[in-house]
């Protein structure tokens, strides 16, 4: 009964999530819920990396457009690719993104992270949310979540930057190298091997 509970009040708070519609909240909340499940599941989050890759594909990967996010990350790749490597690149990509966050999520202890104000573009369909994990004894570490507003008015996270790095850009570079030496199809390969 309890874990029924429990299921219907994350119903809710997602369904608040969608209702309020705004980057800042959308970020926050889904953000809160993953490092909640991480300190209160810290042994197995340690033992386990399934548990870690199923917790951000389930509560993470939903707020993140990731077709947008392998396209810019491929660059000038994407237009000479076929839709079927399109499609592959996205699935592997996808695998690279959980392995991503759950190695940055694992890393959490309960250190405080505090939110600032959120920018808009002129716009009004892109906007960065800005927050700082505090680290004891050192300099709090700066991450930006840059999102697009969907045609659907959703708003979606497309890249990310830390301590000023962007993901995307990293991600561009390093799959410009790879696709000129291996070209795409061992990039694609090597992507949708990864374990998590």
């Amino acid at each position: 009964m309890r874990k029924l509970f429990g299921a219907i009040v994350l119903m809710f708070m997602s369904w608040a999530v969608i209702a309020e519609n705004t980057p800042d909240v959308t970020v926050k909340t889904v953000a809160d819920e993953v490092l909640a499940e991480v300190l209160k599941n810290k042994v197995l989050v340690e033992k386990d990396g399934k548990f870690m890759a199923e917790l951000v594909d389930r509560l993470m990967l939903p707020i993140v457009d990731q077709e947008y996010m392998a396209k810019r990350a491929l660059g000038k790749h994407w237009k000479s690719i076929s839709p079927a490597q399109r499609n592959d690149f996205i699935m592997g990509f996808k695998r690279l993104l959980i392995k991503t966050y759950s190695g940055a999520f694992k890393a959490y202890n309960g250190q405080k992270v505090t939110y600032g104000k959120t920018r808009f573009d002129k716009t009004g369909t892109k906007a960065i949310v800005s927050s700082e994990i505090e680290q004891p004894g050192s300099t709090p570490i700066d991450l930006q979540y840059t999102l697009h507003k969907t045609d659907g008015g959703k708003w979606l996270v497309y890249d990310a930057r830390v301590a000023g790095l962007g993901l995307v850009k990293t991600y561009r570079s390093q799959f410009s190298e790879q696709i000129q030496r291996d070209g795409i199809d061992k990039t694609i390969a090597e992507l949708k091997a990864i374990e998590l």
